[in-house]
């Protein structure tokens, strides 16, 4: 070998083959399915938490006949009640697996079905009114905090 050169390890190609990219699709399809029932969450629920048109949408993800769109993984991970980073690179192949626990959910606190409403409400609010919303929302728990305090006293 001339000198000054050096043997590298052949790159992983950037843009997976089609049959990895399909088996992807199906392990993360799983996964969601997994995770969304896990939550106690129903298809209903997600698609309107998340703004997707039909029901169609999740199925399809779930069964990997499609692939998560890049835009939507954050959501996804919140809904999930998942760290983004780690899902994010869960979603793109860098990681084999996503680790979750039920403890780790309860530790989060599971997601009751008014929750998810309110979740998927504020969602297709425009901006302006989720602040508002997020300001009342501070209001009421100094509200609830004062009160406690009065009952404690």
């Amino acid at each position: 070998m001339p000198s000054g050169t050096s043997r590298q390890r052949p790159r992983k190609p950037l843009i997976p083959k089609k049959r990895e990219r399909d088996a992807l699709r199906k392990k993360i399809g799983a996964f969601l399915r997994e995770r969304r029932i896990e939550l106690g969450l129903t298809q209903a629920q997600i698609t309107e938490a998340l703004g997707y048109v039909s029901l169609n949408s999740v199925s399809n993800l779930e069964t990997g006949r499609e692939g998560l769109p890049a835009k939507r993984i954050y959501a996804w991970a919140d809904i999930l009640q998942l760290p983004r980073d780690a899902f994010f690179r869960f979603v793109t192949g860098e990681a084999e697996t996503m680790e979750t626990s039920k403890a780790s959910s309860a530790a989060a606190g599971e997601m009751t079905r008014t929750e998810a409403e309110l979740l998927a409400a504020y969602r297709k609010l425009p901006a302006k009114y989720q602040r508002r919303l997020c300001a009342a929302a501070g209001e009421f728990e100094t509200l609830a905090r004062s009160e406690t305090r009065k009952k404690k006293s």
